[in-house]
């Protein structure tokens, strides 16, 4: 009867140590994907920002500037973003996933 108790006892205290480590690691992973989303907002902010500081300046330039000499520089804009983009490519090692990210930081007026 008290070997019957004993292993009682001891499935208990194994089960609690489940519990206990189940219980952490749920709250460990809720804590990583409040990470991820905080991570993904702030990213998701900056290319916000950039896209509405890139149309004023469009639009400023637009309003500003003759249509001729508007049709020289965006050819040299392509140009530039060309090379920017190979410049990308090679520092991602051919990864267009993370070429972009380094594109948008090439290309950020921060």
């Amino acid at each position: 009867m008290l070997g019957l108790f004993l292993n009682k006892m001891e499935q208990c205290q194994i089960n609690e140590q489940f519990k206990d480590e189940l219980f952490n690691n749920i709250e460990k992973t809720g804590e990583d994907l409040k990470k991820q989303f905080e991570d993904l907002l702030n990213l998701s902010q900056k290319r916000i920002d950039s896209q509405v500081n890139c149309s004023k300046f469009e639009a400023a330039y637009a309003f500003s500037v003759p249509k001729k000499k508007r049709e020289e520089t965006m050819k040299q804009v392509k140009e530039v973003r060309g090379e920017l983009w190979k410049q990308s490519l090679r520092e991602a090692k051919g990864n267009p996933n993370d070429a972009y990210e380094v594109y948008c930081r090439l290309c950020s007026f921060d």
